[in-house]
């Protein structure tokens, strides 16, 4: 558990498959992007909020949690959304 009481994140998709197919269109698009711009799209209420199971499973962001571990942000200080 975080320092919150809330279950490290944990992405459900591996990097290759993160990273190809369609799914190398979105990590293009995301990369080019800056960090807060990308924050600010996972912040519970937007229309592709940081969606989570209560274990910290990621089922909405995963393309954009693993740009921000790739640029060293602290993930689990994301706010997010129980799904």
């Amino acid at each position: 558990m975080s320092d919150e009481g809330r279950p490290p994140l944990r992405r459900i998709h591996t990097d290759e498959m993160l990273s190809s197919g369609a799914n190398r269109f979105s990590l293009e698009y995301w990369r080019c992007r800056e960090t807060i711009e990308i924050v600010e799209s996972l912040r519970p209420g937007k229309s592709e909020a940081l969606k989570v199971k209560p274990d910290g499973r990621i089922i909405n962001g995963n393309i954009r949690v693993k740009i921000l571990e790739e640029r060293g942000f602290d993930i689990n200080g994301l706010d997010r959304e129980l799904n």
